[in-house]
This record gives structure tokens, C-alpha cells and sequence, in this order.
């Protein structure tokens, strides 16, 4: 593991890093530019898409099991609009993050929750290689953004933020 971990990777890290940020900006980019999605026809096509979800989750080995079913039809279907815009400028942030290296943590968390939810809905597409490599970057941990603002901005928030934790004293 002291392979990956390695810094001489980290220009590979980075090059990943930012193939992925790419490939959800791209996404997302054409979720806001296109239709259904924001704007006056937001919810229209995410509820196309959580509809045929619910229909792959009968049968003996459903693509979608029933409890994330349940889910989609009781919470985001009736929220269709609001996710819309969660998913549309969340694939754009999530690539922002990643290919800027700014909070590239909260980026790859977040990214792969949300593949990790079109795989849940049944769907594969590119989603397995995505969560693969923001699952890989978060293992290489600091690596994965070394090259990055978080260079920058993760030395800014522990010292703004880390003196007020710092200052509490635990007794033993």
C-alpha cells in the first residue's frame, strides 16, 4: 500500500483526480444545459429515470431492491424537482471540486454517494469505474490532492477552525 502512498504518484493522482472531475462536469453541464432538469421542465426527467428504477425492482433477482424502491417512490419522486437540482449542479460542484483539488475529499464523497445511488436505481453505465477511482483517490488520501487548492485551504480551515478544538481540555 506504501506504493500508492507514494509521492512520486501524485502526478498520476492528480491526472485521475481531474478525469474525474471531468467526467462530472461534464454531467452535469449537460443536465443544466439541456432539458428536464433545471428550469421550467426541472423533475421531468429524473422522474423518467426513477420510474423506470421502480419498475426494475420485481421479479425473482431485481435490479433494484425493494427497500431502495420504497425510497424512490415515497421521497424522491414526490421531491422529483428538488433532487433535479440536487443532482444537476451537484455532478457540477462535484467536478468543480475535483478538478480545482479544493475540498477534493468532500468532493469524492460526494461523488460517490451519488454513483453509488444510480447503481442502487439500476443502473450502470460508467457508474462502477467512477466509484472505483473516487473510492482508489480516497485511499490515497492526501496524495489524491497534494497537487491542488487544498494545499491552500486545508492549512487555512485547521487554523481557523483547529484552535477552537484545540482549546478543549479533556481530564482523565
Amino acid at each position: 500500500m506504501k506504493l500508492f502512498k507514494h509521492k512520486s504518484f501524485n502526478i498520476i493522482w492528480t491526472a485521475l483526480r481531474i478525469w474525474l472531475g471531468y467526467q462530472w462536469i461534464s454531467a452535469g453541464w449537460g443536465k443544466v444545459t439541456g432539458g428536464g432538469w433545471v428550469g421550467s421542465t426541472a423533475g421531468a426527467s429524473i422522474t423518467g429515470f426513477l420510474k423506470g428504477a421502480v419498475a426494475k425492482a420485481g421479479g425473482a433477482h431485481p435490479a433494484v431492491q425493494s427497500w431502495y424502491a420504497d425510497f424512490i417512490k415515497n421521497i424522491a419522486l414526490p421531491n422529483a424537482t428538488t433532487f433535479s437540482y440536487l443532482v444537476a449542479y451537484g455532478e457540477i460542484l462535484v467536478g468543480i471540486s475535483l478538478i480545482l483539488g479544493a475540498l477534493t475529499v468532500v468532493g469524492l464523497i460526494a461523488g460517490a454517494f451519488m454513483n453509488l445511488n444510480y447503481l442502487l436505481a439500476g443502473t450502470t453505465s460508467t457508474n462502477p469505474n467512477l466509484y472505483t477511482v473516487a473510492i482508489i483517490l480516497l485511499f490515497v488520501g492526501a496524495n489524491a490532492y497534494s497537487i491542488g487548492l487544498d494545499h491552500y485551504i486545508l492549512p487555512f480551515i485547521k487554523k481557523t477552525f483547529g484552535k477552537k478544538t484545540d482549546s478543549i481540555q479533556t481530564t482523565s
